[in-house]
């Protein structure tokens, strides 16, 4: 078995999902002098990684570099983790957790890095041998390719715990540029899945940047719509979200984030599942516990579903 694992460091950083996100903070600890290992899924992946040269292809407006990475996959007996990165698509963040928990120390570090809401919850009500945490980021990147990775606006990154056992370690990733503690992870977690509802479904529907939404009338229309029911929704349930509105809020990461794709959109453009069922559908789920029925949303989630059933194999459904 191909191993690329360095067994003896005991604060390395392991990172499973090694997606865009993922390739992001691999590069981000990195270069905030820790040791990070990425984990792939089988050994077939960590060949294709040993045959890219071992490393990370970052793409920015400064130019390219190379950063090389120890890996080591899944089914490397020898794996021994206390820090990691769960970075993997929402609807596959359950049987990630599933596959490496009996590598994690008990006691270990989980930081959860991943769209949707109600996921990072379910994992932390299982997983109470371990600190758990949930990071919310707005830093973008695109990922068009295996290990190559274009960087976007680096944002900043909101970290808060999720369980007990959590609330009694220190926070960990607050050395990384722009990572600050959140002081109700609970609430940042409900405002992003507000904001990604708002604008990813509709760059993916109409395949728009984030910035073009805003000079699309048609698109925009049904951005202002999604933003006023999911405010009724906020409200119905008692769950606050901005001092401005959420539309507005929308207009504002469209325009700090104007050239990104959108999470949805790259899903779109490669023809991989997406988290449409855990940000729409988490938000309806939330609504049929009200007299509220969101029909806008409810209208996206079935143009999305539609999409996704004409392209993706019936295998790489992963949100259905």
């Amino acid at each position: 078995m191909i191993t690329l694992y360095s067994a003896g460091l005991t604060s390395v950083w392991h990172i499973l999902g090694v997606g865009a996100i993922g390739m992001r903070w691999a590069r981000k600890l990195k270069l905030a002098g820790e040791p990070v290992t990425l984990i792939l899924r089988d050994e077939a992946k960590l060949r294709e990684f040993v045959s890219a040269g071992s490393g990370i292809r970052y793409l920015s407006h400064v130019g390219e570099e190379f950063i090389p990475f120890p890996a080591t996959s899944l089914n490397d007996a020898a794996l021994r983790i206390e820090n990691l990165l769960l970075c993997t698509k929402s609807y596959s963040l359950a049987a990630a957790y599933e596959a490496v928990v009996r590598r994690v120390v008990a006691g270990g570090n989980l930081v959860l890095l991943c769209n949707g809401y109600g996921v990072h919850q379910k994992l932390a009500s299982d997983a109470r041998a371990f600190r758990v945490w949930a990071a919310s980021t707005t830093s973008g990147a695109n990922s068009a390719a295996p290990f190559h990775l274009t960087l976007a606006g680096d944002g900043r990154t909101e970290l808060g715990p999720l369980n007990d056992l959590a609330t009694e370690s220190d926070y960990p990733l607050l050395n990384l540029p722009r990572h600050t503690k959140s002081a109700d992870i609970e609430a940042t977690l409900w405002r992003k899945v507000a904001v990604n509802a708002c604008i990813n479904p509709i760059t993916a529907l109409y395949e728009l940047k984030n910035g073009e939404v805003l000079n699309h009338p048609s698109a925009y229309a049904r951005m202002e719509s999604v933003a006023a029911e999911i405010e009724e929704l906020a409200i119905a349930l008692d769950k606050p979200l901005f001092e401005k509105s959420l539309l507005k809020v929308a207009e504002d990461v469209c325009r700090t984030t104007a050239e990104n794709l959108s999470s949805m959109l790259q899903d779109r453009q490669n023809r991989r599942a997406s988290e449409i069922e855990q940000i729409t559908g988490a938000l309806l789920e939330l609504a049929s516990e009200t007299s509220l029925t969101l029909p806008h949303n409810q209208q996206l989630l079935h143009e999305i579903r539609a999409i996704e059933a004409e392209t993706l194999s019936p295998s790489n459904l992963g949100g259905k």
